[in-house]
């Protein structure tokens, strides 16, 4: 048997089915909240103006332009505007809404638990390391059943930095007490997770289900699901 690795796990897209569970607390909050009588368009044509106006805010976020309490209304903001309503307080008020509903949905990606559990077995440490709010990614680890697993769950919000930081890998192994040489990251988010990583000396695979990602990388290796990463980490 090859020797324990300390495994870093993203979270949201790599193991917490993040588009699934997110497309139904936005859809819970459509009919909730009656928005299709307020804007112009169904669920689907909300469902792309947030999308896109989501993905922005996060990556004003993670390039410090955005605070952390205003993308969480800001997001929804946007949104309606986008969708012909004007109304500031219900932005605020779907902004609560889906931090506070969007945690407990349980569904994760084809293979998560049997792929933690094997791993395990083999005697390595699993952690997460996600750059998602600290409080919401510790419900979802708890709530979907993956906490037996997981050693330590480490937020960018608690280490003080964002991946692809070098200090957020180095604040994670001094977290864990891991050793650089052996530390990996997967994750799907081949800038923060692949890139980051190895810029901090460790390795990582890109886990890309759809295929995304073409060109060089400096993974070690990219699986398209889970399971396939039982043939590629010791």
């Amino acid at each position: 048997m090859s020797e324990p690795a300390a495994l870093f796990f993203d979270l949201d897209r790599t193991l917490w089915d993040f588009e699934r569970n997110s497309l139904e607390t936005l859809k819970g909050l459509f009919v909730d909240f009656a928005l299709e009588d307020r804007g112009k368009g169904d669920f689907a044509a909300f469902n792309a103006i947030y999308q896109r106006e989501n993905a922005q805010c996060w990556a004003d976020y993670r390039e410090g332009r955005m605070a952390k309490e205003v993308l969480r209304s800001e997001r929804f903001k946007r949104a309606l505007s986008g969708f012909g309503v004007e109304d500031d307080d219900l932005a605020a008020s779907l902004g609560w809404k889906y931090v506070e509903r969007g945690p407990h949905q349980r569904h994760l990606l084809p293979g998560t638990l049997e792929v933690l559990e094997a791993l395990k077995t083999r005697g390595h440490e699993i952690h997460i390391l996600t750059n998602g709010f600290s409080e919401i990614q510790h419900i979802k680890v708890e709530n979907t059943g993956i906490a037996p697993w997981v050693d330590m769950l480490l937020t960018s919000e608690e280490l003080g930095h964002l991946k692809p930081a070098k200090a957020c890998f180095e604040g994670a192994l001094l977290a864990t007490g891991a050793h650089r040489e052996r530390a990996w990251m997967i994750g799907d988010d081949h800038g923060a997770d692949v890139v980051g990583a190895h810029e901090a000396g460790w390795k990582a695979v890109h886990f890309d289900p759809e295929g995304t990602h073409e060109g060089d990388s400096p993974a070690a290796a990219r699986v398209g699901h889970l399971r396939e990463l039982l043939a590629v980490l010791p």
